[in-house]
């Protein structure tokens, strides 16, 4: 925020040097209207509408982009919470098949080495 600040303190700074280095009268016409402005004024005055109509421009642009961005996360969102809900769904069965078969590998393991008698030595 300080750098677009002081952009603009130095372009005001230099547009106010050139305007003043600039004094000669020029005639604008305009569809039916005419002015007489110092040369510099009005190059001023044409140089600030084109930049407030390009910083108009960028917002309507801004916002394009922002709802472009609103979609993509939107999307992003519902495929999340797809995967969460397959997440679920992946764990439960996991949940309902281990109910089924009470004895796992690892018990069924500890239970056979308690029966062998040489406790894994060999001799």
């Amino acid at each position: 925020m300080k750098s677009y600040v002081l952009a603009i303190t130095v372009t005001m700074f230099l547009s106010a040097l050139f305007a003043f280095q600039n004094i000669g009268d020029v005639t604008v016409r305009f569809l039916v209207f005419e002015w007489v402005l110092p040369q510099g004024v009005w190059e001023v005055l044409v140089f600030c509408a084109g930049a407030a109509i390009m910083w108009i421009f960028s917002i309507f642009s801004m916002f394009e982009a922002r709802g472009k961005y609103k979609k993509e996360l939107k999307a992003k969102d519902e495929r999340i919470a797809a995967v969460e809900k397959e997440k679920k769904t992946i764990l439960e069965s996991v949940a309902a098949s281990r109910s089924n078969f009470p004895m796992n590998e690892d018990t069924a393991r500890r239970e056979n080495t308690k029966d062998d008698p040489t406790d894994g030595t060999v001799e």
